[in-house]
């Protein structure tokens, strides 16, 4: 009978990608193309052979939501929150096992539904950042044949639902830089600090974003003062909403597993180191002289470290065969970086993709702190890779194939 749910599930979830791409004709391929991979690679996983990463981790949360789950609905709601954020994908999952019993295949199907969509909302993120056809197609398609994004989206693993609201929130800011809505910024916020109960990394973009709209309000505030003598009553309400939050999270940050929010004093620097080594573990680990032993040694190992969470494992690291794999990953995001870089000239004018930079490189360090190991990197900063995509996509043809003239 479980394996009967399943199937109606992938059925359901074929149903809803068709509608999809009945509505979003301009990428129906696409997304049908997106899908079709995506759920090749979940029976693949679970029928032929284990994917990379569908072991121990994937497996673990699978393994979590049926202990909890195979109680009954009353029984896996007592487990909720009980062991932090970092479980809430079970949790959640322990209730469709409540419901339909033991089925892999059922949360896969829902992994996959999930990496269709961020197919869709990269193509309306790439619109209203470059406005054109062409780079919302390209960034649609690169999205939806990338081997790592294929492979998060038919696990049971957190990732693509992080990605999601990523690329949620990240469709809202820029939708609020263009139209100052008060109902974008909010989004944007929900969707980035609803990332707390998934990975709370991420969640910092909502930290960031709330600064912008102080910074921003502020603005406003101080020119209405300035040039009209007249308080601004909407961005003082904004000004003071924001201060409020931040400070809010500044005290309970911590308990609300909000990232390094309790190691925001001085004193607590040291934690933060601690904290770092003990991450760079493993025949992945970083090189030893990545490990800072000192404030201002972390603080000069941020850059090297950024560097090796993007585009690690170098030849130099690699140790064993599948490590090849995750070079050839780095080799990736060299390509998408040297797009971005090469063409920066274009990306300047562009307050959209501007913003979007900002928040890729802040996510980047946020990130690089405390990753030690570049197997962990790869799936950490697959969360990014979307966004890498999108501001990469109108220059990547021209990066590859043209030719300077001599």
């Amino acid at each position: 009978m479980e394996t009967f749910y399943g199937i109606v599930f992938v059925v359901i979830v074929a149903g809803i990608t068709m509608r999809l791409a009945n509505k979003y004709k301009e990428i129906a391929l696409v997304i049908t193309i997106a899908f079709v991979f995506r759920i090749s690679a979940s029976l693949i996983n679970l029928y032929v052979v284990t994917l990379p990463d569908g072991g121990i981790d994937a497996t673990g949360f699978e393994s979590k939501a049926w202990m909890w789950g195979k109680g009954g609905l009353i029984e896996a709601t007592t487990h909720f929150l009980e062991h932090g954020p970092t479980w809430v994908y079970s949790n959640i999952a322990s209730l469709l096992y409540a419901i339909f019993g033991r089925s892999p295949l059922i949360l896969q199907s829902i992994s996959v539904l999930a990496g269709v969509y961020c197919v869709v909302l990269v193509w309306k993120l790439s619109i209203e950042v470059w406005g054109t056809d062409g780079a919302a197609k390209t960034s649609s398609w690169m999205v939806a044949v990338s081997p790592i994004l294929v492979l998060y989206s038919s696990l049971t693993l957190r990732e693509v639902f992080i990605t999601l609201l990523l690329l949620y929130g990240m469709l809202h800011v820029v939708l609020w830089s263009k139209t100052n809505k008060l109902t974008h910024a909010s989004i944007a916020l929900m969707s980035f600090f609803m990332q707390a109960l998934l990975h709370p990394g991420v969640a910092a973009a909502g930290v960031l974003f709330l600064s912008i709209v102080f910074l921003f309000n502020s603005k406003i505030l101080v020119t209405s003062l300035i040039n009209n003598s007249i308080l601004d009553i909407q961005s003082f309400l904004i000004i003071l909403t924001c201060t409020l939050v931040g400070i809010f999270i500044y005290i309970y940050g911590s308990s609300l597993s909000l990232p390094y929010s309790s190691w925001l004093q001085i004193v607590k620097v040291d934690t933060l180191i601690w904290r770092t080594s003990i991450m760079a573990t493993g025949v992945a680990a970083y090189p030893s002289w990545l490990i800072a032993d000192t404030p201002m040694q972390f603080l000069l190992l941020l850059i090297p470290k950024s560097l090796y969470f993007l585009f690690s494992p170098f030849p130099w690291d690699i140790l064993k065969f599948k490590h090849l794999f995750g070079m050839l990953d780095g080799v990736v995001y060299m390509l998408l970086f040297l797009s971005i870089y090469s063409h920066r000239k274009y990306i300047k004018p562009n307050n959209q993709a501007i913003l979007l930079l900002v928040f890729l490189i802040f996510l980047i360090l946020v990130f690089s702190i405390a990753v030690g190991n570049f197997g962990t990197g790869i799936r950490h900063r697959s969360k990014m890779l979307p966004i890498i995509i999108v501001l990469a996509a109108p220059f990547i043809y021209r990066t590859l194939f043209s030719r300077r003239k001599k």
